[in-house]
């Protein structure tokens, strides 16, 4: 991602956590500060109105990303709380689908 980023001329920042606050907060800091953002919710994706909130209340562009197809899990993980809002959507395609979102 970093050879990619450095290709397009654009900069990269990441962040990863386990907690849905520390999510929030980061989506929330976002405002002002990208042009746009590649998210993966993680299981976050099927449950957190906070995060959707979040998201909705920066208004920045986002692809949402998932290492595997979602739609091919379990029924419950089939839905996103987060598709409506996204650019588009990549699922299923390993790490890959972070440099094709």
């Amino acid at each position: 991602m970093r050879a990619e980023a450095g290709r397009l001329g654009v900069e990269l920042h990441w962040f990863q956590t386990n907690h849905e606050g520390a999510f929030v907060d980061a989506v929330q800091g976002l405002r002002g500060q990208a042009d746009g953002a590649l998210i993966n919710a993680a299981a976050f994706t099927h449950t957190s109105l906070a995060i959707r909130d979040a998201v909705l209340a920066v208004q920045l562009p986002f692809v949402e990303v998932h290492l595997s197809n979602i739609f091919a899990r379990e029924p419950e993980r089939r839905h996103s709380r987060l598709a409506d809002l996204a650019v588009g959507i990549v699922a299923g395609f390993g790490p890959h689908g972070y440099q094709i979102g």
